[in-house]
């Protein structure tokens, strides 16, 4: 896995990567994980929840995390005070 500004480059079995966009992402300080909200841009209506604890890879997440992910997204997208809130 590479992380650049706004993009998370995942390498795939042949070698290959995989393209994803990154739209969102936080740390959950108590997890001790970065968790990231990616999507393809073939697909950019449709978010994938994943975190990292280690900085080098990807993994899926439990339902309560995703549940947390997606309230931590709504907050971003819907708060004024925040620095990229839609308003």
């Amino acid at each position: 896995m590479e992380i650049k500004e706004r993009e998370i480059l995942i390498e795939k079995d042949d070698g290959s990567f995989d393209h994803w966009n990154i739209y969102f992402y936080y740390e959950n300080e108590e997890r001790g994980k970065t968790y990231y909200l990616i999507y393809k841009d073939d697909d950019p209506d449709s978010l994938l929840v994943m975190a990292t604890d280690d900085g080098t890879s990807l993994a899926p997440v439990s339902p309560e995390e995703e549940e947390e992910a997606r309230e931590m997204l709504d907050i971003y997208e819907n708060d004024p005070t925040i620095m990229g809130a839609n308003s």
